[in-house]
C-alpha cells in the first residue's frame, strides 16, 4: 500500500504520565507509516511534563498550552496538523497496529465517507478486557440519540472544518458525540470496520466517567438545544428518547431509596434530625 496521505494523530494529554508513552507507542507502531504525532499538553502537572520531555522522536511534536479542556486541546492539535486525515487519540487509549492502514483505505476508496471507526475493547489493568463495544456508524439519524462510533475514529480534516471543530463550551463530557452529530449533519457518512482495532482504558474512579455521569442531563440539554432543528424535525423520537431517560432516572432513584445503605443511613440519622428539631425550637 502506498502511504500517500499524511495522517495526523493528535494526543491531548492532561496529567496522564502513567499512560502517555504507551499511547504514543501504539501510534508509532502503526503499519501505516506516513504519520505525524502531535501531543498537546493541556496544562499538565510537573510529573507529566517530565515524562513528555523524555519523548523524543522525529515524528512527534509537543505543543504546550494552559488547561483549556479536551475539546480545546484537540482543536489546538488539529490546527497545527499537516495531515489530510486526523484522529484524536486520548492519552490513555491504544490503537491496534493495523487500524490506521485499514481506516485510510476506506477513506481513499469512498469520498462520501468522512469518518472511519471500528469495534472497541474496554479494558482495565494489564489489558484485561471487561466489555466489547460494537457501534453501527451511519448517518445523522444514527447519532441523534446515541454515540455510534469511537472518539478516536479517523476523519478527514475537512469534516472538522465543516463541523466547526470540537465545541470548546463542552467541558463536562459528551464532546465527541456532539462532534459526530455536527459532522453527520453536514451529510458525511461514518463507516465502521467490524474488527476490534481500538482499546479504551477504563480507569477505576475515572474523573471523566464521574464527570459524564454527574453532568449527563446538562450535556443532553446542551446538545438538544444546539441542534434543536434536528430534534424538532424528529419530534416523536425525541419525546420517546426523553421519556426513556426520565424513566431511567426514576428507576435509579427508586432503587436508591430501597437500598440497604440508604435505609440504614436514614435510620442512623433519624434521631439526629429529631434532636436538631428540638434544639431549633
Amino acid at each position: 500500500m502506498k502511504n500517500t496521505k499524511l495522517v495526523s494523530i493528535v494526543i491531548p494529554c492532561y496529567n496522564d504520565k502513567d499512560y502517555i508513552q504507551e499511547s504514543v507507542n501504539s501510534a508509532l507502531n502503526q503499519t501505516y507509516k506516513n504519520i505525524e504525532i502531535i501531543i498537546v499538553d493541556d496544562g499538565s502537572d510537573q510529573a507529566t511534563k517530565k515524562v513528555l520531555a523524555g519523548i523524543n522522536h522525529e515524528k512527534v511534536k509537543l505543543i504546550t498550552q494552559e488547561n483549556r479542556g479536551l475539546s480545546a486541546a484537540r482543536n489546538t492539535g488539529i490546527k497545527n496538523a499537516n495531515g489530510e486525515y486526523i484522529t484524536a487519540l486520548d492519552a490513555d487509549d491504544l490503537f491496534e497496529d493495523i487500524f490506521i492502514e485499514k481506516a485510510v483505505s476506506v477513506l481513499n476508496l469512498e469520498s462520501t465517507i468522512g469518518v472511519v471507526g471500528c469495534y472497541s475493547n474496554y479494558f482495565v489493568g494489564n489489558k484485561k478486557i471487561i466489555s466489547k463495544i460494537c457501534p453501527e456508524g451511519g448517518s445523522i439519524e444514527n447519532f441523534l440519540f446515541c454515540n455510534n462510533t469511537m472518539a478516536s475514529s479517523l476523519f478527514r480534516k475537512k469534516c472538522w472544518v465543516d463541523a466547526g471543530g470540537f465545541d470548546e463550551n463542552m467541558k463536562k463530557g459528551y464532546e465527541d458525540w456532539e462532534f459526530w452529530i455536527s459532522v453527520t449533519k453536514q451529510n458525511w457518512q461514518i463507516h465502521i470496520i467490524k474488527e476490534f482495532l481500538f482499546n479504551y482504558r477504563k480507569k477505576e474512579n475515572s474523573m471523566l466517567q464521574t464527570t459524564n455521569l454527574l453532568h449527563e442531563e446538562e450535556n443532553y440539554q446542551y446538545v438538544l438545544n444546539k441542534h434543536k432543528d434536528l430534534y424538532i424535525k424528529d419530534f416523536d423520537k425525541t419525546i420517546a428518547f426523553l421519556q426513556k431517560k426520565t424513566l431511567k432516572y426514576k428507576t435509579n432513584e427508586i432503587k436508591r431509596l430501597k437500598s440497604i445503605n440508604y435505609r440504614v443511613g436514614n435510620a442512623i440519622l433519624k434521631p439526629l434530625r429529631f434532636l436538631k428539631k428540638i434544639i431549633l425550637r
